[in-house]
């Protein structure tokens, strides 16, 4: 009897071990407070809410706009303290439940700011992981695929380079993937002449652009002859594919991934929409957000 308990003891043992190696190989997400230490306020600091400028001590956001390509264009370049600060949200608070305005995803989740998704839940197939979690994890070979880890690496992989093996292998350590498409850049963070898409013509254009770890920016394009609301008299034509892809090597990207356009193209901030969107925004099911903080 003895021995029995002894065996039974260390089969316990053993059991706890390898629970608590299968819950480490789960990475946090990763943790930014050191590396732009610089960006954030100190603890105490009242938080900066401006027009241009919003700082905490958790977000650093400083927004740009400008005409280009007769378009206003709108660029909230981003610094995280930690990649709980970049959230996927949904109309309803479930993927594929219903759809809203991007405001509203945004204020049932206490974004600072928002931008359209990548409606992913149109398409039949291809994976899906929010906010660290899996909703979907079957293969979509027509489609450019972006994907961002933990550790806040952002990769953007086109159809035809897309290793589903590799992405199951690592599943546990993504934070979120995006379903839309094209990729904008190639690996030498250049510009591109040729996508996987065939919605090249001007658009209104909802672009994530990638730096570094916990350094992103999100960037949106007004279009479909919408009313600038940078220069008075002017109308916003929106961007080509190459136009876009322009745009995103002149801001300096690593990376960068074309999401839902069109009439779904918003840029939220701070209580209000920064675009103009065609006739006022249609609604949709999921929205890129940024919080001040991770989601309760």
């Amino acid at each position: 009897m003895h021995i029995k308990r002894m065996l039974a003891a260390l089969l316990c043992l053993m059991m706890l071990v390898g629970c608590a190696l299968a819950e480490s190989t789960e990475q946090q997400p990763a943790d930014f407070s050191e590396r732009f230490a610089d960006k954030f306020l100190a603890e105490g600091e009242n938080t900066i809410i401006g027009q241009e400028l919003y700082q905490s001590q958790n977000l650093y956001i400083q927004i740009t706009s400008f005409r280009q390509d007769n378009s206003d264009v709108y660029v909230a370049d981003i610094y995280l303290r930690s990649m709980d600060c970049l959230q996927r949200g949904f109309a309803g608070g479930k993927w594929k439940k219903t759809q809203a305005k991007v405001r509203v995803i945004a204020q049932d989740n206490y974004a600072v700011m928002a931008m359209t998704g990548d409606n992913s839940q149109n398409f039949t197939a291809g994976w899906v992981v929010a906010n660290g979690n899996i909703l979907r994890k079957t293969k979509n070979s027509k489609r450019d695929l972006c994907l961002i880890y933990r550790t806040g690496e952002m990769v953007t992989l086109k159809a035809a380079q897309i290793d589903h093996k590799k992405i199951t292998d690592e599943m546990d350590q993504l934070w979120q993937s995006f379903l839309f498409g094209p990729v904008l850049l190639d690996e030498n963070g250049k510009a591109m002449t040729k996508f996987n898409t065939n919605v090249g013509p001007a658009n209104p254009r909802s672009v994530i652009g990638y730096y570094e770890p916990g350094h992103y920016c999100l960037v949106q394009v007004d279009g479909r002859r919408t009313e600038s609301r940078l220069e008075k008299g002017k109308i916003n034509v929106g961007m080509t594919m190459k136009q876009t892809s322009a745009l995103m090597e002149q801001l300096g990207c690593a990376a960068a991934y074309n999401l839902d356009g069109g009439q779904s193209s918003v840029l939220w901030y701070n209580g209000e929409n920064l675009s103009n969107p065609y006739n006022g925004g249609r609604n949709v099911m999921d929205a890129v957000l940024i919080l001040d903080g991770a989601v309760n």
